[in-house]
């Protein structure tokens, strides 16, 4: 490994930077909380006397609106306090900002103080940065106060991990629990949006470009029977990358006869795609139900985390409320996903696996259970604040593994000494002056080259 700077002028430098890092968060939440102060100041009982976003419109000449205005939409989302008309205005002289960015900061900081309590303690606490906070707050702004409350509970399940995709998949579960028949109709709606655009000429000279919006179940198998053709022309001896491949396959799509003949092959010997890393079907970490969706050339699995309670329940059946998760997917109404199934035809239930009960082998590669088990225990890469889902990493050897006939001790391969890794990460590790250990509470305790330590928070149960 090569360094422009010696470990204490490093480390020097990363402790200025942490220092100043420190001082931009407590002067950010000094900011919130004393906006929150003020609104609280200039609140009011009356919606006709609160500030709130108005269009822009002209209104008629000569009309009440003209003078008064028109009833505004409020500012922050039902529970939340009204504020009076003209106290963003005065807020914004104050600190320089627009009419509209003071709006949405008064927005935004009531919504964390009344409807997301617990997010806006971490944020007080410094564990939760404020961008990442007031995104959540605009997320969650049309949900009622009941369905905030829950939104508030995941959001803080792992509040290291939130980032604005994260934020989004989380309000949309907590959304989906709380008015399923608007999820119903948003999914009705965007079906009746689907369409396929070839643009051709917008590309680089010689190529066209295809823009695809499919019902998810469709793209799944869409990819899985793209991914497949990609590695049986592979191993026929395509020259291309996979990413060539796997275009060349789509323009195969033209000719169905060509495609059918390809698919043949790889049906009559799957053996020989092992070696395309792009041939297996992606999977999600798991929590009980592995969902084959076969349609087409190839049987895409995705794994669905559903409880107990929602399977014996009849959380199957259409008409049954109930939320499915997958990492892939997203939240998912129990409903909607019988209509998946219906179309699959094969479900197949696993238990929630026990890392606990898993021996160790005297081998490097870990057995498939194992494999599963410590991406069910570790959703994503353990290097502090890297979301990178498990089932795309590397699992790594904690303690690097020796073979043993090279006299390294048996048992080496075993949960406890597994982690899941990205390729950057992993690279990291492997190459440069990078380490960790996993610590009891199930926490990650890395050391950087600098000698400086950082810890992953412990796992947590799902609320």
């Amino acid at each position: 490994m090569t360094t422009t700077a010696t470990a204490p002028s490093s480390s020097r430098l990363l402790d200025r930077a942490v220092a100043a890092m420190a001082t931009r968060r407590h002067a950010e939440v000094e900011v919130l909380e004393t906006v929150l102060a003020f609104a609280h100041a200039h609140a009011v009982a009356d919606a006709e006397q609160a500030a709130g976003w108005r269009s822009d419109a002209a209104p008629a000449p000569g009309s009440a609106a003209a003078l008064f205005g028109e009833q505004a939409v409020t500012i922050a989302g039902p529970g939340a306090p009204l504020v009076a008309e003209f106290a963003p205005m005065e807020l914004a002289a104050a600190l320089d900002l627009s009419h509209e960015a003071a709006l949405a900061l008064l927005g935004d900081v009531l919504d964390l103080a009344h409807r997301l309590p617990r997010l806006w303690a971490l944020v007080r606490d410094l564990r939760v940065p404020v961008h990442v906070a007031r995104r959540a707050a605009q997320e969650s702004r049309d949900l009622s106060a009941d369905a905030a409350d829950h939104a508030d509970r995941l959001l803080v399940w792992q509040p290291r991990r939130l980032n604005p995709h994260r934020i989004g998949v989380l309000v949309h579960e907590a959304r989906l629990y709380a008015d399923p028949d608007r999820a119903v109709a948003d999914h009705d709606a965007a079906a009746a949006a689907r369409k396929v655009d070839v643009r051709l000429g917008h590309g680089a000279p010689g190529t066209g470009e295809v823009f695809m919006v499919l019902d998810e179940a469709d793209a799944m198998a869409f990819d899985q029977t793209v991914t497949t053709m990609a590695a049986t022309a592979g191993v026929l001896g395509h020259p291309g990358s996979v990413d060539v491949r796997r275009a060349h396959a789509v323009g195969l799509l033209a000719d169905p006869q060509r495609v059918l003949d390809l698919l043949a092959v790889a049906g009559a010997d799957p053996d020989r795609l092992d070696d395309d890393p792009r041939t297996c079907p992606a999977e999600d970490a798991a929590h009980a139900s592995a969902t084959p969706f076969g349609r087409g050339g190839g049987e895409a699995v995705i794994v669905l985390h559903v409880t107990d309670r929602a399977l014996l329940t009849g959380g199957l059946l259409p008409g049954r409320d109930g939320v499915a998760r997958s990492a892939k997917l997203g939240p998912v109404l129990m409903e909607r996903l019988a209509g998946w199934l219906v179309a699959a035809g094969k479900v197949t239930v696993k238990p929630v696996l026990d890392v606990t009960t898993i021996p160790a082998v005297d081998q490097h590669d870990p057995p498939p259970r194992m494999v599963e088990a410590v991406r069910l225990r570790d959703e994503t890469c353990v290097y502090p604040r890297c979301g990178r889902p498990s089932s795309a990493c590397d699992l790594d050897h904690i303690e690097a593994y020796v073979p043993v006939d090279e006299g390294g001790p048996p048992g080496q391969t075993h949960p406890d000494n597994l982690a899941p890794l990205c390729r950057r990460h992993h690279r990291a590790k492997t190459h440069g002056d990078f380490a960790y250990r996993r610590r009891a509470d199930g926490s990650y305790e890395w050391t950087l080259p600098t000698g400086t330590r950082v810890t992953t928070d412990p796992p947590h149960r799902r609320p």
